[in-house]
């Protein structure tokens, strides 16, 4: 169910009404339910996986929380990642194990007949959502067994919270601690509804208006870099940077926005990147959900900062590594990821050597030739990140700095007027939070008139042909 479709407006407006209109703990279980048949709108079989696997770790959960050493840990963190790398990796393990070997029996052919026989399918499928609900969940067993989490909640509490519908596909990432206490006091206050209404709104407009009709532009670039001259090739690497924030932080806004009109508060998981004057600024700005938990989970455990010189860099550039594994399982968001860690670490190190006095305002020039470098470092990696194999990522970056005949798109100046109206986006974000929770009743409500018939155009005129989000493919 797409959220972007005038049918999952009408299934919000449903649950909405009931929502409010359901107390206690039936609300609870109303709200449970509403999100399993979210996800089981896409698929009933993989809705009842998921459910298990949501079982299986409320159990875990309970033993660790009873005896922190418990073999029941390692068992949970077994079947978590287990179950994330036989649904997200197995493919690409397989092909190593084929190009490695060239053994017929890691031949695409073998298991693909294996899986015909044995379980009348010809591939295994991506379970949507996977990557986000199991980060969530094992940070979840990592705090228990840390003793950082003590909330001790019933079932029913703890599937909402991996399940919450607004943020299940694409995150936020949510951790206990912005989420459990919030079922107790359970109540919507005025400014939520006016929030909630704005960044559904927001989310709406960078997604369907701006990401939307950015896409049909720059991704027959992206497929076939060498038709396209070098310039073309340049500008639809920004061009991307520029979707895939309007794509995904319209997903967290329109995530955010849903979940304060239910009366929970999700966090903000992007708060102006692109005015970012490093690339380790930028990953404090961009998908921080992300970010905060891999340097919770991932880089302290490796020993952070608190090691030697090399082995901090050693530690960035893993876990950035990882991070780009954690995007897909191919050999280009490996690289985009080894990229930021290697960028982050020599940032590090030219940090050392200048030694900068931290206490000075940073002047405003040296500011903006930060945000061009930051931006452009980003912007570069996005032929990684967005390249369909290793070789089509580098034939873009050749084309793009080498310069080359070939086709040039008639549509630059939508990818101009679109990273324009990005950077705008990002600019707003550094300002105080709209709409004001002390307006009157009257200029309230024609606020939300006025909202609720944008909102309806957009979905009804311009969302059905729109692309899926990003990153519902991680």
């Amino acid at each position: 169910m797409k959220f972007t479709s005038l049918s999952f407006l009408l299934f919000f407006l449903v649950i909405y009404c009931l929502h409010w209109m359901i107390r206690g703990k039936f609300r609870l279980g109303f709200l449970f339910l509403a999100s399993f048949a979210f996800y089981a709108a896409w698929s009933i079989p993989f809705a009842f996986h998921f459910l298990t696997i949501v079982l299986l770790n409320h159990f875990f959960n309970k033993q660790i929380l009873k005896n922190k050493s418990s073999f029941w840990y390692p068992v949970s963190l077994f079947v978590n990642f287990g179950n994330l790398f036989l649904f997200k990796y197995f493919y690409f393990l397989w092909d190593v194990f084929f190009q490695l070997t060239g053994s017929i029996w890691f031949a695409p052919e073998s298991i693909q007949s294996f899986l015909n026989s044995q379980f009348g399918v010809d591939s295994i499928t991506l379970p949507l959502a996977i990557s986000f609900y199991t980060f969530q969940m094992v940070a979840y067993t990592i705090d228990i067994k840390r003793g950082n989490a003590e909330e001790n909640p019933s079932f029913l509490q703890f599937a909402l919270f991996i399940f919450f519908f607004p943020q299940l596909v694409a995150g936020p990432i949510v951790r206990h601690g912005e989420f459990f206490y919030q079922l107790e006091v359970w109540n919507a206050k005025k400014e939520q509804l006016f929030e909630g209404y704005y960044l559904v709104f927001l989310g709406l407009f960078k997604k369907v208006v701006l990401a939307d009709n950015l896409s049909p532009v720059i991704e027959p670039v992206f497929q076939n870099p060498e038709l396209y001259d070098g310039f073309t090739n340049f500008v639809a690497m920004f061009g991307y940077s520029a979707r895939v924030y309007c794509d995904f932080s319209g997903y967290t806004d329109l995530a955010r926005g849903l979940g304060k009109l239910l009366g929970i508060n999700l966090p903000e998981n992007f708060h102006a990147p692109f005015l970012s004057g490093s690339v380790r600024e930028l990953w404090t700005r961009w998908h921080m959900t992300l970010a905060t938990w891999i340097k919770d989970y991932i880089y302290f455990p490796l020993g952070g900062s608190r090691v030697s010189e090399l082995r901090g860099y050693v530690n960035l550039i893993v876990t950035f590594t990882l991070a780009g594994f954690w995007h897909g399982a191919n050999f280009t968001f490996i690289i985009w990821g080894f990229l930021h860690g290697v960028m982050l670490s020599v940032e590090r190190k030219l940090e050392l050597i200048r030694k900068p006095d931290k206490t000075l305002k940073t002047p405003k020039w040296k500011k903006f030739l930060g945000v061009l470098y930051a931006f452009g470092f980003f912007s570069f990696t996005i032929a990684f990140f967005n390249g369909s194999s290793v070789p089509n990522s580098l034939s873009m970056l050749q084309k793009a700095f080498t310069g080359g005949a070939g086709i040039r798109t008639n549509k630059l100046e939508l990818i101009l007027y679109t990273i324009i109206l990005t950077f705008i986006l990002n600019y707003i974000q550094t300002k105080p939070s709209f709409p004001r929770p002390n307006w009157s009743t009257k200029l309230s409500f024609g606020f939300l008139l006025l909202f609720s018939l944008v909102i309806t155009i957009l979905l009804g005129y311009l969302a059905p042909g729109g692309t899926e989000f990003i990153y519902f493919q991680f």
